[in-house]
Parts: C-alpha cells; sequence; structure tokens
C-alpha cells in the first residue's frame, strides 16, 4: 500500500491532463467550425429555401450538441481529477 498515493497522484494527474487536453481540442474544433463555415444559399423558391434553413438549422445544432458534450465530459475529467489531487494532498 505504500505505492498507493502515487498512483492516485498519476491518476489526478491524468484526468486533469486529459480535461485540458479535450477543453482545447473542443475550443480548435469550435474555431476551425466558425471559419470554414458557409451561409446556404438562398434560391427562390420558397419551400426549397426554408427545407435547406431547416437542414442548415438542424446540422449546427448536432454541432453545438457535440461541442457541448466534449465540454461537459471536460468539466467532469477535470472535476475528479482535482478533487482526486486534493484528496490526496490532505491526507498527506
Amino acid at each position: 500500500m505504500n505505492g498507493e498515493p502515487y498512483k492516485s497522484k498519476n491518476i489526478a494527474l491524468i484526468l486533469i491532463f486529459s480535461g485540458v487536453l479535450l477543453i482545447i481540442t473542443v475550443f480548435v474544433l469550435a474555431v476551425q467550425f466558425a471559419l470554414v463555415y458557409q451561409r446556404p444559399t438562398v434560391s427562390g423558391d420558397l419551400s426549397a429555401t426554408i427545407g435547406a434553413l431547416i437542414s442548415e438549422a438542424l446540422y449546427l445544432l448536432a454541432k453545438a450538441v457535440f461541442l457541448s458534450v466534449g465540454i461537459v465530459a471536460a468539466a467532469q475529467l477535470l472535476k475528479y481529477g482535482i478533487e482526486l489531487a486534493k484528496g490526496k494532498q490532505d491526507e498527506q
């Protein structure tokens, strides 16, 4: 059991590093999505335009949900990593 604090410390560091890496990845993806976004073309036909806009709205919603899930996962990794690191500091 002598190596137990070191294992917990390593796990805490891995969780914190993974959380930070995931936040950076989500930020880079969001910036990339924003830079390459092209608005849909609007045609003269009203029904085709509404269909294209609804399709685009669902596509953007899916992107936002994907990025939100990444942020929530990163927050959880950081939360548990910091809690584990603080818990082991209190014990020592």
